[in-house]
């Protein structure tokens, strides 16, 4: 890191023009729009995959290493920097000890680069048994290929845990669309890898193109941040080693369950990729494809929704009586779980009922064929049944995290994985991938329950509206029977154009139906869209 200048920045205060009280709704919405261009491009990232790679064994080793080394990325990155950093670091900002806020996150990033480099090293030395014992049923040339991947990918893995602390401090101050747009810049490197190897390489090689446009990827997401994120510090962003900092050790000790919660998680993802590699070639490759449609929508309604409240929620209990905290918290919740069944009722039920159409319209092309598309599709279709649980979790994670429990979701991270595991091994053994997947929905269900249950006692209630979510249900039924119809009329069509016909107008039909129910959320957004369009 560079030293720092002589002359600094103004200093950003808590009260300043930039870290004004926004609604939680509108970062939301920002936040949600940075994901969307972010998993866009993502999208295209993947077709590009497929078409070059298909279902064939590079895939698989390529979507097995990847999802490897990511327990660095998991465990040090986004999702536990969340639950540990933003409530220790924003709670500085908003009692206005802007200093104590810049020394806590130094002294946080000198601990992280220290993790990191560790990780990454002894991940890149161990590649060959962690390997062994991740995919046991990969043997030769796949093999080989998924060991060269993983030395690529766990120090690409260690930048983005380290762009992840850059996400922290900008969250804190309300800056959200940097941290969710740089992804994009990942997503263009290995684009642009690929499309450059394959005039020179196919195959493992050209396998090979890609992962390291992924670590260049890795880098630059990193570099974008960071300089936003210096200055919002006064201009100083080098890493500290003042580890005995009350700040960061209370963030330490909050990282410890977090850990643990996460680490759970990626053991489950991990399972998943072991319980695939003993099915039939193709299997963990349609798991990344699935994946890959599946983070999305959890991403622009669970994790949006998540990092635009956990500031406000941290600001709040800092700053209230119990009594108030615990009202604008049930508000707050019930508020973001609304938003976010608005979204994801809908969501699921046009992955289900459309699935062959989404999963077309995204990856039949090239080495992807009909075969491949009926496959993920299948297995897309159970998967997203967990959609709406899991968007939830993230939300009511956050909750738990602002009021200082980071425990018990990692608790509840142990239960889901010891289900998820139990079920996708029953249930993979009658049903191939699509019950690998059944086990892992049913998981996400127990687990957003438990957590609700949990909340419900620590808040004194979460002020749902049954009324509201049965408008949501109805809405995406009057939508899903006219998509089928259009299907079925589409039969014999393109896949991709069936799936510009039948989508949009998916979309349209539960739109309409929300609003002749009066869904607030319709009346709501056509209220704003008129004030700007009058303006």
């Amino acid at each position: 890191m560079p030293p720092a200048a002589k002359a600094a920045p103004p200093a950003v205060t808590a009260a300043g023009p930039a870290d004004r009280p926004a609604p939680a709704a509108r970062s939301a919405l920002v936040v949600g729009a940075a994901i969307l261009l972010s998993r866009l491009i993502g999208l295209v990232r993947q077709r590009v995959f497929a078409h070059f790679f298909g279902a064939s064994e590079v895939a698989d080793a390529f979507t097995a290493a990847l999802r490897l080394p990511n327990i660095t990325q998991n465990l040090l990155g986004e999702g536990t920097l969340s639950a540990s950093f933003i409530p220790v670091y924003a709670r500085s900002l908003g009692a206005g000890d802007v200093p104590r806020a810049r020394e806590f996150a130094r002294g946080t990033l000198g601990l992280l680069a220290t993790a990191v480099l560790a990780v990454s090293v002894a991940g890149a030395l161990a590649a060959p048994l962690l390997t062994r014992i991740i995919v046991p049923g990969f043997t030769g040339e796949k093999f080989a290929l998924a060991v060269h991947l993983v030395r690529i990918f766990f120090p690409m893995t260690g930048l983005l845990a380290l762009s992840a602390w850059c996400l922290g401090v900008l969250n804190s101050h309300r800056r959200f669309f940097l941290p969710y747009a740089s992804p994009v810049l990942w997503s263009l490197a290995q684009i642009a890898a690929v499309l450059l190897g394959s005039r020179h390489a196919t195959g493992a090689r050209l396998a090979l193109w890609m992962g390291y446009g992924a670590l260049g990827g890795g880098a630059l997401q990193l570099a974008v941040q960071f300089p936003l994120t210096r200055r919002l510090l006064g201009g100083r962003a080098c890493p500290t080693a003042r580890w005995k900092n009350p700040d960061v050790r209370q963030a330490t000790r909050a990282l410890g369950p977090v850990v643990l919660g996460r680490g759970i998680v990626q053991l489950s993802a991990l399972l998943d990729t072991f319980l695939a590699s003993l099915l039939p070639t193709g299997a963990n490759a349609a798991l990344g494809y699935v994946q890959t449609l599946y983070v999305l929508p959890v991403s622009l309604f669970g994790v949006g929704e998540a990092a635009a409240v956990l500031p406000e929620m941290a600001r709040e209990t800092a700053a209230q009586s119990p009594g108030q905290r615990q009202a604008a918290l049930r508000q707050r919740l019930s508020e973001s779980l609304s938003r976010i069944g608005f979204t994801t009722v809908p969501t699921t039920a046009a992955f289900v009922v459309l699935a062959d159409q989404v999963v077309g319209a995204f990856y039949e092309t090239g080495r992807f064929g009909h075969s491949a598309t009926r496959l993920v599709a299948t297995a897309l279709a159970t998967y997203i049944l967990a959609l709406v649980a899991n968007a939830s979790v993230r939300v009511m994670a956050s909750a738990f995290y602002a009021l200082g429990d980071t425990a018990t979701p990692a608790k509840l991270a142990v239960a889901r994985v010891t289900v998820s595991a139990t079920l996708s091994f029953v249930l993979m053994r009658r049903f191939g991938i699509a019950g690998l997947c059944g086990g892992a929905a049913a998981a996400g269900w127990i687990e957003a329950l438990a957590l609700g249950w949990g909340l419900r006692k620590r808040l004194g209630g979460l002020d749902l509206e049954g009324g509201r979510w049965l408008r949501f249900v109805v809405s995406a039924i009057a939508a899903s029977a006219a998509g089928l119809l259009l299907a079925r009329a589409c039969v014999g069509l393109p896949i991709l154009l069936s799936a510009a016909v039948t989508l949009p107008a998916f979309g349209a039909v539960y739109l309409a139906a929300a609003a002749a129910l009066g869904t607030p959320d319709v009346l709501q957004a056509a209220r704003a869209l008129r004030r700007r369009l009058g303006r």
